[in-house]
């Protein structure tokens, strides 16, 4: 007879929290590539005339939600199962982290978690590697559920 196994706890990343920091970084790219766009027109002693002015800051805009879309489809569905005696991260390229290969544990939060009421866990391998569980709704619970099993 063969048993499924059931996770004790579930839990996603928060898509609001990883959109935001996407969005933070395409809005600062879009903004440095109209300024390059700008600066060249002003050094060849010309104005950017204002249709294409326009159809600048339209494809720009267009490419950030572009890709905030294709962000949220990437990791819209990314979950953080926890076992009996196992970390599963993932869902297509699925890593599992035994708790006996972990050597510590700890809980980070910045303002932009506060605000959105996520955090990450990091956790240091005995390897010396670092694995991060980023935006997670419910950190606190996750912590210390890990926290107990890590000796």
């Amino acid at each position: 007879m063969k048993y499924i196994d059931v996770p004790k706890f579930r839990i996603r990343p928060s898509p609001r929290r990883f959109l935001f920091d996407r969005l933070l970084v395409l809005l600062g790219l879009g903004i440095l590539l109209y300024i390059g766009i700008f600066v060249n027109y002003y050094l060849l002693n010309s104005s950017i005339p204002m249709m294409l002015n326009m159809l600048f800051i339209l494809g720009i805009m267009m490419l950030i939600l572009l890709e905030l879309i294709l962000c949220y489809v990437k990791y819209g569905n990314y979950v953080y199962d926890f076992y009996d005696e196992r970390v599963r991260i993932g869902l297509s390229d699925v890593n599992e982290v035994s708790y006996n290969n972990i050597s510590s544990i700890s809980y980070v939060e910045n303002f932009f978690d506060r605000w959105f009421r996520t955090g990450t866990i990091v956790m240091v391998l005995k390897d010396g590697k670092r694995l991060k569980l980023k935006y997670l709704n419910n950190p606190n619970q996750a912590y210390l559920l890990i926290q107990r099993h890590v000796k």
